[in-house]
């Protein structure tokens, strides 16, 4: 028995690939029925759990490595035994190199398959070895065309030409891109449908990455061909088929697969040409080589060409000895419930497809929903707080209201005091000039004479009095109440001067210079009489004054807060709005604000 060489698994077109499985049918028929779907490598299962138990401890990548080195040889047996151990240990946990290792030796597993007639195992092998590679690879893509072509369902074979064809040009497999070109052409020949060719010549001859080895040159050979048969141009076809035929390279390139296909070629453009001589020379030649590379299809392909050819020539004989042969060939291969097999194969394997992906838009759906039941609860506690936030800064609002009418209150009470004191001031010192005067006037009445001594200023010598209470503040620092009385009306007074208190540096020993009096003594009568030491009290008199300034919009409404705090004394912006925090209980800027909405600002 001939066995089928090592290229029928990887890089090779489909032409070949699937017809050497049919030349194999015919002639291991016999052989084929010892062979089960579920013992693909072997016939003696004793031999086959020796293989198993020899080689499962190998590591993957050196196992795969000998299978292929069987695979060369011709030992199918132990190479379906490596490839197959290789692509069970798949796990979704592997890196990248290592599913690329299952999937390829799944792919070479479904080749050994596809050669010992057993479509269905093989199809299942390339649909595994395309689910467990992170990349589709391009030979099971093509393997699977090559099978639906050898059951002459060439839609299906066209559609996973195509994703080959894509799959090799986005990763840059320069050979295996070229062998897809050439199996699309082919199938687009067969199907007399050659301008459906166009999109991927073009695509392929326009790479500039692509070596332009003998390969490819061969390829631009039957490219161009197709290309003169769409523009109806049947002798320039020729000469390109014939100069792809006589081209040594590129026949060698591709180890003669395509040369017979190029045959073809020729001789259905003869037909079309009506030279019909021509036509059956190049047939003949086909045939001969089919036969002698053992290609079934290509032969049956050969014979429907024939048949065609003699029906065109009228000679009816030769028309009857074709077709019969191309039927005793077709009706050789029984292959009807393996490919019922295989339908099924893609079927259950598209309907577990789709229930994957309907699990996994459950589960989007379902995470979906929890994440919208998330951001609904999220959304409503934001709401939540949002209400809380609004009542609690309505709260505050009132709360701040209520805080800058006090103040104002307080404003304006100072103000009334600050005029009361004013006008009772005026008052007393009217009445204390009226008095002065009368008993200056009685003095001189009675005694004339003690004008001279009375008129002396401050003379402690000669003003006993005077003496005496001079002495008895410098011995008792205590002030009596009416001194302190005396004294906190001066304090009054000076500091209702707005002058006086917005002066930089202020201090208490300012203070007791301007009233003519001791700082002791000032302290003491603020701290007894106020609970609050200096400071505080100027604090207080400059907020007041600050706050009528920021709602007196009229005159100071393009001034800002830090200006005006400023022009009042405050040397630090910081200072100033913690103090203003402090006395009002609001910053400047939410007092002046409630100013605005009460309306209580000075307008004119």
């Amino acid at each position: 028995m001939k066995m089928p060489r090592i290229k029928t698994l990887q890089n090779v077109p489909i032409p070949d690939l699937a017809h050497i499985c049919r030349v194999l049918c015919l002639i291991l028929l016999a052989v084929a029925a010892l062979f089960s779907e579920k013992a693909l490598a072997a016939n003696d299962p004793a031999q086959m759990s020796r293989l198993y138990q020899q080689y499962m401890n190998e590591p993957s990548k050196q196992l795969y490595q000998r299978g292929n080195d069987f695979l060369q040889k011709g030992r199918l047996d132990e190479a379906m035994v490596c490839f197959t151990i290789v692509g069970n240990r798949y796990d979704v946990g592997m890196t990248k190199d290592e599913k690329r290792i299952c999937a390829y030796a799944l792919n070479n597993a479904g080749g050994i398959a596809q050669l010992r007639f057993s479509f269905s195992s093989a199809f299942g092998y390339f649909q595994k070895a395309m689910e467990v590679a992170d990349e589709p690879i391009y030979q099971s893509y093509n393997n699977i065309a090559g099978i639906y072509l050898f059951f002459n369902d060439y839609g299906t074979a066209k559609r996973y030409l195509n994703q080959a064809f894509d799959i090799s040009m986005k990763q840059k497999d320069w050979g295996s891109l070229t062998n897809s070109l050439q199996n699309i052409m082919y199938l687009n020949w067969c199907l007399d449908s050659v301008a459906e060719s166009k999109n991927c010549i073009d695509r392929y001859m326009q790479l500039k990455t692509i070596p332009h080895d003998s390969l490819y040159l061969g390829a631009v050979m039957l490219s161009k061909g197709m290309m003169a048969l769409m523009k109806g141009r049947n002798a320039e076809a020729i000469d390109y088929f014939r100069q792809y035929i006589e081209n040594k390279d590129a026949k060698m390139a591709v180890k003669n697969v395509d040369a017979n296909s190029a045959h073809l070629y020729i001789a259905s453009t003869y037909i079309r040409m009506r030279e019909y001589d021509h036509a059956l020379r190049f047939l003949k030649q086909a045939e001969q080589e089919a036969q002698r590379e053992e290609i079934t299809d290509l032969l049956i392909k050969v014979y429907q060409y024939q048949e065609k050819c003699y029906r065109l020539m009228g000679d009816r004989q030769q028309e009857h000895q074709a077709k019969y042969k191309q039927m005793s060939l077709k009706d050789s291969i029984n292959t009807a419930d393996e490919f019922g097999k295989i339908k099924n194969i893609e079927f259950f394997h598209e309907v577990d497809k789709y229930e994957k992906q309907v699990v996994k838009l459950n589960e989007e759906k379902n995470a979906r929903s929890v994440i919208a039941i998330v951001c609904g609860i999220g959304l409503l506690a934001v709401a939540c707080l949002l209400i809380f936030a609004v009542r609690q800064n309505r709260k505050l609002w009132e709360s701040n209201k209520d805080l800058y009418r006090k103040n104002d209150e307080l404003v304006r009470q100072a103000d009334i005091e600050k005029e009361l004191r004013t006008s009772f001031s005026k008052r007393v010192k009217a009445y204390e000039e009226e008095i002065t005067s009368l008993k200056q006037t009685a003095d001189q009445t009675t005694n004339p004479q003690n004008n001279q001594t009375d008129n002396l200023p401050n003379d402690q010598a000669t003003n006993p009095q005077t003496t005496k209470r001079t002495t008895s503040q410098t011995t008792n620092p205590r002030l009596s109440d009416d001194q302190r009385a005396s004294l906190l009306e001066k304090i009054y007074q000076q500091m209702d001067d707005v002058s006086f208190i917005c002066q930089q540096d202020l201090t208490i020993e300012r203070l007791a210079h301007a009233i003519g009096s001791n700082e002791k003594y000032v302290s003491q009568a603020i701290n007894e009489s106020m609970n609050k030491n200096f400071n505080t009290l100027l604090n207080e008199y400059r907020i007041r004054e600050i706050c009528k300034r920021l709602t007196d919009f009229q005159h100071y409404g393009n001034m800002t807060n830090e200006t005006i705090a400023e022009g009042v004394g405050f040397k630090s912006r910081s200072h100033f709005i913690r103090t203003f925090k402090m006395v009002t209980g609001l910053t400047p800027s939410q007092y002046q604000k409630i100013a605005k909405s009460e309306g209580s600002g000075t307008e004119s």
